[in-house]
């Protein structure tokens, strides 16, 4: 049995299709009892789809709705790995 703190230790290879059989049989019950893990797992879909597109025209200017703070970490996050 799988609890909600190892859920996010196998998102990753589930999403990948890494996981082995059992591995993901166990992950897929938990899903089944757990509707917050079943959420966060859709939200993090959203998340990886949005980041992604987000990424393809990088001479496309930001919409003027995101706050300039936001702006300035992402960058210094970039500079910094």
């Amino acid at each position: 049995m799988m609890k909600c703190k190892d859920f996010n230790d196998f998102l990753g290879e589930y999403l990948d299709g890494t996981l082995d059989e059992k591995q993901r049989s166990v992950f897929e019950a938990h899903m089944q009892i757990c509707p917050p893990c079943f959420g966060y797992l859709d939200t993090y879909k959203d998340v990886v789809r949005l980041g992604k597109a987000c990424c393809q025209d990088p001479d496309a200017k930001v919409p003027s709705d995101v706050p300039q703070s936001l702006i300035d970490a992402i960058l210094a996050a970039r500079e910094a790995s």
